[in-house]
């Protein structure tokens, strides 16, 4: 049976066995272009004529090189700011907790 089916035309493999006896036209195209047309059946996938045009409102590599700048003196002031805010002293330690109270005394019959 293994050697029957690889002598199968690609028709016999769409169809089955039976179809292929009987004559019913195959489920897939004889088209030999990958590209099949658009029937309306199937409106989910997008139709290759309605690809939008290229974008022209590109930037030119001077226009990157100047934001790739900003951005690395942005980061540069945020360092610093870091660095100055870090070397700040406390001016005196902070004030220690107090001490936690102890459990109250609760017994029926006590006020």
């Amino acid at each position: 049976m293994v050697f029957g089916m690889s002598a199968c035309s690609d028709r016999a493999l769409d169809t089955g066995l039976l179809g292929a006896v009987t004559g019913e036209p195959s489920p897939v195209s004889d088209n030999s272009s990958p590209i099949r047309n658009m029937t309306g059946e199937r409106t989910d996938y997008p139709n290759l004529g309605t690809v939008p045009p290229r974008p022209t409102d590109l930037t030119t590599e001077a226009q990157r090189q100047q934001a790739m700048d900003r951005l690395a003196e942005d980061r540069a002031a945020s360092r610093r700011t870091r660095t100055q805010t870090e070397a700040i002293q406390m001016p005196e330690p902070l004030p220690t907790p107090m001490a936690i109270p102890p459990k109250p005394d609760l017994r029926p019959g006590k006020s």
